[in-house]
């Protein structure tokens, strides 16, 4: 939003569907529609009410960062990913929910932003978007700043430990990682920092078995997030699906080693640098986890400098062309 802001070819504005909440103090002005959102998702499945204008305002271009938006020419919606219609089952029902709204985008011609190939192909064959109406543009790597790895050590208990970042989703397949503790030396514990989420008895689970070894931490500050990834033996990522995949670029950034599955973006930004795993093969995953413990390898200053560059300012100027399409069917 930031480098979208300062740019002097787009008036930015913001906009909310909500009968009574709070407007959000972004730094710009925002447009209230009346409609609430669980309404409008579900006249979105039907039609295009409530459209551009009464959602935004007397706007070119609406763009739904998050799945939806008034389905139309002139709108862009960003796909994060396809859980909601291709594996509605590792959803919470609200985002399942949000399936019909994104076929009837498509249906009625809304550009389609995604950030991996993967997603654009999933959009192509699954959903039948044109290729012309795909756009894929990566998310930034916003810069991990602050933290200290001895922070991260001391929210972990330990001098070593294996991070898994992120909300406890049932796709992100943190078995993988909590079944490689029994062959992990016994000063190792794992960090699993994130939101609660719809696996969140795997966890329980483990530490019912594994007491103190498994460290949960589910509200953290910036600085903390810094420091987990900072001090971290390893970050493990040994997720099933992914419409980008951010915790595993972060790490990588920084020059901590990652054991990963071939998900997302990952393939495309870091595939030729680090040897992914297959995301069904959970026993690869643990044995390189193990091995990655015993001889971490941080990535090479190449891969780190090339990273850095994926900035907003620079997500900004390739959505431009997106949003050009988008306002010339207005």
């Amino acid at each position: 939003m930031q480098a979208l802001s300062v740019r002097d070819d787009v008036d930015l504005s913001g906009w909310i569907l909500s009968a009574r909440g709070k407007r959000p103090d972004i730094g710009l002005p925002i447009h209230r529609c009346l409609v609430p959102a669980t309404l409008a998702q579900r006249t979105w499945a039907r039609s295009g009410f409530p459209g551009t204008r009464l959602t935004a305002g007397a706007v070119d271009v609406v763009h739904g960062t998050n799945f939806l938006a008034p389905p139309g020419p002139s709108s862009v919606i960003t796909l994060q990913d396809l859980t909601p219609i291709t594996h509605p089952e590792w959803c919470e029902p609200s985002v399942a929910a949000m399936a019909p709204a994104i076929r009837s985008a498509v249906r009625r011609g809304t550009q389609i932003h995604v950030s991996s190939e993967l997603v654009a192909y999933e959009a192509q064959t699954v959903l039948g978007v044109p290729d012309e109406r795909v756009h894929v543009i990566h998310h930034a790597i916003t810069p991990v700043v602050g933290g200290a790895a001895e922070g991260g050590r001391s929210l972990a208990g330990a001098d070593r430990y294996v991070l898994a970042l992120g909300t406890v989703e049932q796709r992100k397949n943190i078995q993988a990682t909590l079944s490689a503790l029994p062959h992990l030396p016994r000063d190792v514990r794992i960090v699993v920092a994130g939101a609660e989420g719809n696996n969140e008895p795997a966890v329980d689970a483990a530490r019912h078995d594994h007491g103190d070894r498994i460290v949960r931490l589910t509200q953290f500050s910036d600085e903390e997030r810094a420091s987990l990834l900072r001090g971290a033996t390893v970050l493990a990522f040994p997720s099933a699906y992914e419409g980008f995949g951010l915790p595993p670029l972060e790490a990588l950034s920084i020059g901590t080693p990652v054991v990963a599955t071939a998900v997302g973006a990952l393939p495309e930004l870091v595939g030729h640098d680090i040897d992914l795993v297959q995301p069904d093969d959970s026993a690869d995953f643990i044995e390189r986890l193990v091995a990655a413990m015993e001889q971490p390898t941080p990535p090479g200053l190449a891969l780190m400098e090339r990273l850095t560059r994926h900035t907003w300012p620079v997500v900004a100027e390739e959505m431009m062309p997106v949003y050009d399409a988008a306002a010339s069917a207005t």
